[in-house]
């Protein structure tokens, strides 16, 4: 068979993973058992569903239709983009069915899954696919937290309490600061990038500012999970990376001021700021 070039976006994969793992560890930590099988049917939704939807991306923006058989092309492509779709509608149907039989796909986490194939699914559209390529950080970061980051917690039969809604909040802000400092990275590196993207669309100004409004709604919105959970004594390092998020913001005024952008630094900042807070959040509940 031919193989279909699929364009996966790693950083939101493995920060959604991250996200969903990180809400496993809290379940944990509150004293529920693991239970690894709806652990693995969370994760198996989730990549079913991001493998049916870069497959749909494929086929639609595609000029030759892939099940048109063309000299022989058409028909391998077409038999391996039948062998992903089912290999997506199965792993969907196994990781729900899994669910099913732990007593666990009901109430809000029928509603999350509901939600993730929304957000998911958004693209099929001609005009939602231009808005939700345009505003990708908002869409991505809403699957990042709070969907995934709630449903790894409610899967392992968590009950959810004010103070974990609480907790998505900085996941998400983060996620979306970095997100859009990858996409400036993008913008400049690449002229098909520039027709079609967040900051082609508000402009490099506008941008920066959504990109600095997003980095400070995260510190405030985590320290005042801090507070309120009472959690200072094991949380506090994490308002530490408000330094790597200050250099980040720094480096890209400095873009913006005309000087060349050292990216590889800006996209290492990035990344490292969002994983690492996972991992300082996560890292005390671990060894307690």
């Amino acid at each position: 068979m031919q193989k279909i070039k699929l364009h996966f976006d790693w950083f939101f994969v493995a920060a959604a993973s991250a996200s969903y793992l990180f809400g496993v560890v809290v379940a944990r930590f509150s004293g529920r058992p693991l239970k690894i099988l709806n652990l693995a049917a969370g994760l198996l939704i989730f990549f079913s569903f991001y493998l049916l939807q870069k497959v749909q991306i494929y086929m639609t923006s595609n000029r030759v239709n892939t099940f048109t058989k063309v000299r022989g092309v058409g028909e391998s492509q077409s038999a391996t983009a039948l062998t992903l779709i089912l290999t997506g509608f199965f792993g969907v149907f196994a990781g729900m069915y899994f669910l099913l039989q732990a007593k666990v796909l009901i109430g809000v986490n029928m509603m999350l899954i509901i939600a993730l194939a929304v957000l998911m699914f958004l693209s099929l559209g001609r005009f939602s696919r231009l808005f939700t390529s345009t505003m990708s950080w908002l869409f991505e970061g809403l699957v990042v937290s709070p969907i995934l980051f709630l449903l790894g917690s409610g899967i392992q039969e968590y009950q959810f309490t004010p103070l974990l809604f609480l907790l998505w909040m900085p996941l998400f802000f983060l996620y979306g600061a970095s997100a859009i400092t990858l996409l400036f990275s993008e913008y400049d590196k690449s002229s098909s990038a520039r027709s079609n993207s967040f900051i082609a669309s508000v402009g490099w100004e506008k941008a920066l500012r959504f990109h600095h409004a997003l980095i400070l709604l995260c510190y405030v919105s985590l320290f005042i999970y801090i507070l309120t959970s009472n959690t200072w004594s094991r949380n506090w390092p994490a308002l530490l990376l408000s330094i790597v998020s200050g250099l980040e913001v720094f480096l890209l005024e400095q873009m913006a001021g005309g000087m060349r952008p050292n990216w590889k630094l800006i996209r290492a900042l990035a990344i490292v700021q969002f994983f690492s807070l996972i991992y300082l959040l996560t890292y005390p509940l671990l060894i307690q």
